[in-house]
């Protein structure tokens, strides 16, 4: 028998209209192979598995209509108390044919007989159709009388109380080829589009790009001319604007020629001479060594920190060395050696092009290094600061006249001349 609990749930749900949402509804299809699969209804479709071949049957959702004399619902139409009475009718007539029919089952379980034989039982999740009009009154009068007699398996009755899991739908869906797909998605009206985009595109960027070349092309005549008359001028500040605007106009524009050679160099020139050390080499490494002759590497490692990028002026030959360049200057300070490296492809051309003429450049300390098995220094110069002097006003402002260097005139003209000779790739840039 129904547990009260349970009719009470069911009565509530028919009565107030959530009966297709509350009340679980079995069902029981045959299966090709004999077998018969049941489940639960749901509020949507679902495909069931035979459990004995493992093949899939459609289910359809739960009735969510009244109920009608083919098709058996779980759904009261009419009004509210239509519907209450035939709940209680339901609930005082059902319970006794229950009952008896339990009684029925449990006594022809006890005492095996002939099969009885009569009409089939009408299935609650599809009945069948009876042929004539005594099947249909028959029908009739079975439907008024009972709503809710419904003949079930003790399979299905089992799977009503409690929730199964089935197998959520598995749907193929058909993949197209990879020809199909990308005749979907690149449609000629799609390429058309890209098509455009991309030579709007490109025509901005050009567009962009000419106007910043003419531009630059305008900012290095223009910040050339000015650089020049302030070398003319002698004014330092200037100068190093106009050099400075004109070099970005140089890289804007690729320009590897003589005249941005002369204009990288006097930059660095002029830089040089603004940042140039106040203090000598010499007395800046000076006093290293007490009175007794012992050196002392703490004082040595301070002024060698002291030294980094410092600007100094060099006079001297250059010699090749697994390091790059070496100084060929024999430089001494309290008995400590002082070996000066650089590894500065323009002046190693310089070097080469002119060997039996000193150099003169100047270049920041890029590290200095105190060896104190020895004792000695280590300055090693920066490539990117190191650039040949080649006028006469830069000279000057680093304390180098014709008065007090003979030949120093000669040395600068011909140190001009091969920078405008120079081949491409000096890395004399700023």
């Amino acid at each position: 028998m129904t547990s009260l609990k349970v009719r009470l749930h069911k009565a509530k749900a028919r009565l107030f209209g959530s009966a297709a949402k509350d009340i679980a509804v079995p069902f029981e299809l045959p299966c090709d192979c004999g077998h018969r699969v049941t489940g639960i209804r749901r509020a949507t479709c679902q495909i069931a598995t035979c459990t004995a071949c493992d093949a899939r049957i459609y289910v359809l959702p739960v009735n969510v209509y009244p109920a009608t004399k083919r098709v058996r619902s779980e759904v009261l139409d009419g009004s509210f108390g239509s519907r209450l009475s035939v709940i209680v009718r339901d609930l005082v007539v059902g319970e006794h044919e229950s009952t008896a029919e339990l009684q029925s089952c449990a006594t022809q379980t006890a005492t095996p007989g002939p099969r009885r034989s009569g009409p089939p039982a009408v299935s609650a999740a599809s009945p069948t159709e009876n042929e004539g009009s005594d099947g249909e009154e028959a029908l009739g009068k079975r439907s008024r009388k009972s709503n809710t007699r419904i003949r079930i398996s003790p399979a299905a009755a089992a799977l009503a109380a409690e929730e199964i899991l089935v197998e959520e739908p598995v749907v193929r869906v058909h993949r197209p080829s990879l020809s199909v797909v990308m005749r979907r998605v690149f449609t000629p009206f799609r390429l058309l589009m890209l098509s455009a985009a991309v030579l709007v595109a490109l025509t901005g960027w050009w567009i962009v790009t000419q106007r910043r070349m003419e531009d630059a092309r305008k900012t290095w005549r223009r910040e050339m001319d000015v650089a020049e008359q302030a070398l003319e001028d002698k004014d330092l500040v200037a100068l190093h604007e106009s050099l400075a605007k004109a070099m970005v106009a140089a890289h804007t524009l690729q320009r590897d020629d003589a005249e941005s050679r002369r204009a990288g160099s006097l930059l660095l020139q002029t830089q040089a001479v603004q940042n140039l050390s106040s203090t000598d080499l010499v007395s800046m490494l000076s006093g290293c060594v007490s009175d007794d002759g012992v050196f002392n590497t703490a004082k040595a490692t301070a002024a060698a920190e002291l030294l980094i990028g410092k600007w100094f002026v060099f006079e001297c030959s250059l010699l090749r060395s697994e390091n790059g360049l070496m100084a060929d200057m024999p430089l001494i300070v309290n008995s400590v050696p002082v070996t000066i490296t650089i590894s500065s492809d323009s002046l190693q051309r310089a070097s080469t092009a002119m060997p039996q003429s000193p150099l003169m450049f100047v270049a920041s300390v890029e590290s200095c290094r105190v060896v104190d098995s020895r004792p000695e220094f280590q300055i090693r110069l920066s490539r990117n600061s190191s650039t040949l002097i080649t006028t006469q006003y830069h000279a000057a402002q680093m304390g180098f006249t014709a008065a007090n260097s003979p030949g120093l005139d000669a040395l600068l003209e011909r140190q001009a001349e091969f920078l405008k000779t120079a081949s491409a790739g000096e890395d004399n840039h700023p």
